[in-house]
């Protein structure tokens, strides 16, 4: 019988690059994510045999040698090559790995890859919870991430994160009566987050003023009584970032007239954006596919 493991995947909703440095971050937990089944094989042949599924469709399969975490033989060598320093981490800080005996383990994503909503930290936080170790640990040892995505991948409700030494996660009640305006579009143009990180990650070292008005919009927005309040924290919170990063707001070089508010999410440039329309979701769908953008989904259909 195999072990069985979930976790949700993300949408970082404020706090993008600045979470990096301490500031905090509104992120919610998707109702879709990633499962995974882990079973021992005894076929003396002391292996890890992978595969990983997308929405149902075989996208990855390897084999690793269990002595020593190689390659010995992979569809997809940087995808591999990830996995393997899971591995070897797992391998050095868990017994998870230790034994004789085979490891068979088939993970199913729930969502494209190019979505960008967390199939590296939903495999993290997977992982963690098999060899029982701390997954913001596993994090940290492998990839420059800020660790807002593994929180929410283990949570389910949204959540204020805040990493400044360590991971702090404050479970919020966000329930206003406005969630049925709140839509997220993909623009697709999948965009790498560690290089991202990496890239515009350093404009925000050192400043500490401008974190902390984030952290306060963080705070605020979690608290908005009305779409209008809501929309001018998520205008500021742009402002802020885009003066920052020395970048145009998404709306401005894209959607200037878009009746409403539209944000970047996550690395900006690419993957999801979020818009607020305070009138029938009619005018948001005919405004986004006119500009060849057919991924539309409400807040109520993939947020927990």
């Amino acid at each position: 019988m195999p072990n069985q493991f979930y976790s949700h995947g993300k949408l970082l909703i404020t706090g993008e690059y600045f979470v990096l440095i301490g500031a905090t971050a509104f992120a919610i937990p998707l109702k879709l994510g990633q499962g995974m089944d882990m079973e021992l094989v005894d076929d003396g042949k002391n292996l890890i045999y992978w595969s990983t599924a997308v929405i149902g469709k075989l996208w990855f399969t390897a084999i690793f040698s269990k002595a020593d975490i190689s390659t010995v033989e992979t569809n997809n060598r940087k995808s591999s090559e990830f996995i393997k320093k899971l591995l070897r981490f797992l391998k050095d800080k868990s017994a998870a790995l230790n034994g004789s005996q085979s490891v068979s383990i088939s993970a199913n994503v729930e969502f494209p890859m190019e979505w960008g909503f967390g199939s590296s930290s939903t495999l993290i936080a997977n992982l963690a919870q098999w060899a029982k170790i701390n997954p913001y640990e596993l994090l940290f040892a492998t990839t420059n991430g800020s660790g807002y995505d593994v929180a929410c991948a283990m949570s389910d409700s949204p959540i204020l994160y805040r990493n400044s030494p360590k991971p702090e996660v404050v479970r919020v009640d966000f329930n206003p009566n406005f969630l049925n305006k709140i839509y997220f579009i993909y623009l697709g143009q999948k965009q790498n987050s560690s290089a991202s990180v990496e890239k515009l990650g350093q404009k925000v070292k050192g400043r500490n003023v401008e974190a902390d008005r984030i952290s306060d919009i963080s705070k605020r927005i979690v608290k908005s009584a009305s779409l209008r309040e809501f929309e001018a924290l998520v205008d500021k919170h742009e402002q802020i970032v885009a003066e920052t990063l020395g970048l145009e707001p998404v709306k401005r070089k894209m959607f200037p007239d878009f009746d409403g508010s539209v944000k970047s999410l996550g690395a900006w440039g690419g993957d999801f954006i979020m818009a607020t329309h305070s009138g029938e979701a009619s005018y948001v769908y005919s405004y986004f596919k006119a500009k060849g953008l057919d991924v539309i989904l409400p807040y109520y259909d993939i947020a927990l």
